[in-house]
């Protein structure tokens, strides 16, 4: 989000970041660095700070937390499946903030179980995901979906094109797709480094012509592209949500999730979607041609979505972090 394009008073804290290569999939990770951190939490003297992850600028906050009396809640992603291979720096720092903070925001169901897991106090975990405008997604959705009509069965990916993404999986069930459903299509929304590389193999699988590539998809333009699709597929080896996946459940389109990602939380099969293990490319490709072959299905699917979507607007989520600001002062 553009900051200019925010409303409300707010200050950005000068400071700059370190790109540091992470152990899996040829990744980098961000690290934050904030000089003026403490200096503008001195100043500012906030009754309640919420920090985000185990960084450098939330070990920074706590320790203004623990001088100043502020009240210290955590905000975390974090899964048990993503944090599975932190470094030993943001181990140490987890465990120095988790006993400390007085609530915490986890933004799945997965990632509340994860705060869970590491010792966070049940009744002071408030799931708090990332929220959007469902409203809008929904009807602009509605407005641009093509009128019903003979058009082959579609499978929408809309995403990065890396190797954490599952892509190249999700090509691999397009294969047994293709066999089953010939005239199916495949569509991959988004840039990465592996789109030629997919590009080639959907060649050599004999489906150039079914397997389409479109460049990185604009926010307006994402209820248009998921309109456009009978199944949206998140195939991710990694992902601690997946936001996406709540803009295909706030279009009406049924869902095909990774079970690493948080995501599959929110689903209970087979009435909100489908739970798949994307590392066995033969079974989520199966699975995706069941689904295509049940349009009935698919809509209750569709409108259940909907429902679940309605969570993750922005006076939902808002809430949410009202009552995580009401626990944390709450505490002794």
């Amino acid at each position: 989000m553009p900051r200019e394009s925010l409303t409300f008073d707010h200050t950005v804290v000068p400071g700059f970041s370190v790109r540091v290569r992470k152990p899996d999939y040829r990744e980098r990770r961000t690290i934050y660095i904030n000089p003026a951190l403490m200096f503008t939490l001195a100043r500012l003297r906030p009754e309640v700070i919420v920090g985000y992850e185990y960084s450098a600028p939330a070990l920074t906050a706590l320790l203004y937390s623990r001088l100043g009396g502020a009240r210290y809640i955590v905000w975390t992603e974090g899964t048990t499946h993503s944090e599975r291979h932190i470094t030993w720096g943001q181990k140490l720092t987890r465990r120095m903030i988790i006993p400390r903070a007085r609530a915490y925001l986890g933004t799945s169901l997965a990632a509340c179980e994860n705060l869970a897991r590491l010792g966070a106090a049940r009744e002071r975990i408030v799931e708090a995901p990332q929220c959007h405008d469902v409203t809008w997604l929904t009807n602009e959705a509605n407005r641009l979906r093509p009128a019903a009509g003979a058009r082959p069965p579609t499978i929408l990916y809309v995403g990065f094109l890396n190797e954490r993404k599952g892509v190249r999986q999700l090509l691999e069930s397009f294969e047994h797709i293709h066999r089953a459903l010939p005239e199916a299509r495949l569509i991959f929304a988004g840039r990465g480094t592996l789109r030629r590389e997919l590009a080639a193999r959907a060649g050599e699988m004999g489906a150039q012509r079914e397997v389409e590539f479109l460049d990185f998809v604009e926010p307006k333009r994402v209820p248009e592209v998921l309109a456009a699709a009978d199944v949206f597929v998140l195939p991710s080896l990694e992902d601690t949500f997946g936001v996406v996946v709540v803009e295909a459940w706030a279009s009406g389109v049924p869902v095909v999730c990774s079970r690493f990602a948080g995501a599959a939380s929110y689903i209970r099969e087979p009435l909100d979607g489908l739970i798949v293990d994307p590392t066995r490319p033969a079974e989520m490709g199966h699975a995706i041609v069941d689904l295509l072959r049940q349009p009935e299905v698919r809509r209750g699917m569709a409108a259940r979505g909907k429902v679940i979507a309605r969570q993750f607007d922005a006076p939902v989520v808002a809430d949410r972090f009202r009552r995580a600001r009401a626990l944390a002062l709450s505490s002794g």
